[in-house]
């Protein structure tokens, strides 16, 4: 189908949208404008005074450091795959598991296929094992897209197409998006997998797993092949019951082609959406739902920084709110992973540094790029975890006790 067909095909039209709205505090805010403007000084070695050595000599620091520990899931190479990416993170019956997408070299190529390791502690993880492989010889990649467990059995959501592409295209503009199929793969234990749900190729993509709401109905979002962003609700706690498809107006110059957006809920029901805009806003947009996700708001452009990449927000056991990504206003810095924190859900006044530490990609391949990103958070028994890659080629996993997330907002004396 040709760009103009799509296009005509989609039943939502783009949304003019002008006005904005801030959802970081003053004072956040203008740490973070610090921060940046700090590391970007110090990663084009432009030295500001005789004893600089970059935002983490300022003292007290510009943004704290999480105080988690950190552990490696698995580490990408030859022969176990130098393409790591789109984690999962998930508890079933005791243990927790993490599950990503696993290719040799590039992203979306042929053999592309979805791994999964498990651990007591989420410090010594399994030898990583086969969720869903790619037969020799076939031009297929499965990317690992969503892994919710029901207290039963661990569904991992499995996005399926073909790699014949368009070697002249860019990005992922290279492969045609009418061959994807997104399907739903359940084991009990962890080991053996069956097909227990199909979307057909009505979903795109989908990047977290379903959450339910207070009502108690799974939601998530994503985008569809034809019909552009969606809010999919289920009528109840079943995964492989039929979701109502909710269209979602994109506004004028933003771009969710990839529905990579998170949300949450407050007290009161009210449903908080947040976009990863591929307009090159760097900047997040969002709306709400007040109907339990039954119709939402036209997307607004935020104050919260975003290089253009994954982000996943929550609630944390003690009621608060958070957002991790990848706060930059630079396209495509993936350099440094924050955790956002929100007292009421409606504005930020607290971040932390997940990880900023210096990082570089082993081997090149398409569509990698250097940086700490995709975050995929489980906040459980008081403390919260933050699995993501380093690099799309290794895949770790931060833990930080909630009780330790306490100081002083950011920006305050």
């Amino acid at each position: 189908m040709s760009p103009a067909a799509i296009g005509a095909a989609r039943r939502v039209p783009r949304v003019v949208v002008r006005s904005e709205e801030r959802r970081l505090a003053p004072g956040l805010a203008a740490a973070l404008r610090e921060y940046h403007w700090r590391r970007s000084f110090i990663r084009s070695e432009c030295l500001l005074r005789d004893t600089d050595h970059g935002p983490k000599g300022e003292d007290p620091p510009i943004l704290p450091d999480l105080p988690s520990v950190r552990s490696q899931v698995y580490l990408g190479g030859l022969g176990r795959g130098s393409y790591n990416h789109h984690v999962q993170i998930a508890r079933h019956k005791g243990r927790f598991y993490v599950a990503w997408s696993n290719g040799v070299r590039n992203e979306e190529d042929a053999g592309q296929r979805v791994l999964i390791a498990d651990s007591a502690d989420a410090r010594s993880w399994s030898p990583a094992r086969v969720v869903l492989d790619v037969p020799a010889g076939e031009p297929y990649a499965r990317n690992c897209v969503a892994m919710r467990s029901d207290g039963e059995r661990l569904h991992v959501a499995v996005m399926t197409e073909e790699t014949i592409h368009d070697a002249t295209a860019t990005g992922m503009r290279r492969i045609d998006n009418q061959t994807s199929i997104v399907e739903i793969r359940s084991s009990a234990d962890g080991f053996g997998w069956e097909r227990t749900f199909s979307f057909g190729n009505r979903v795109r993509w989908i990047f977290e797993a379903p959450r339910p709401t207070r009502e108690g109905r799974l939601l998530c979002l994503c985008n569809t092949t034809r019909e552009g962003p969606a809010a999919l609700l289920w009528p109840g706690l079943d995964l492989g019951a039929e979701p109502a498809f909710i269209p979602i107006p994109e506004p004028e110059d933003a771009s969710f082609p990839y529905g990579e957006a998170t949300w949450y809920q407050d007290d009161e029901g009210l449903i908080t959406v947040f976009w990863r805009d591929e307009g090159a806003s760097c900047r997040m947009y969002a709306n709400e739902s007040r109907d339990g996700g039954r119709t939402f708001s036209v997307p607004v452009l935020t104050d919260i920084p975003d290089s253009m990449s994954r982000i996943y927000a929550g609630r944390l056991g003690d009621g608060r709110f958070y957002l991790v990504n990848n706060a930059v206003g630079t396209l495509l810095d993936r350099s440094a992973l924050l955790l956002l924190l929100s007292r009421d859900g409606a504005v930020f006044d607290d971040a932390w540094i997940v990880n900023d530490d210096a990082t570089a990609m082993r081997r090149k391949g398409l569509l990698k790029t250097n940086g700490l990103q995709y975050p995929c958070c489980l906040a459980h028994e008081g403390r919260l975890y933050v699995a993501y890659d380093a690099n799309k080629e290794d895949i770790l996993c931060d833990s930080v006790a909630e009780a330790d997330l306490v100081g002083r907002p950011a920006g305050e004396a």
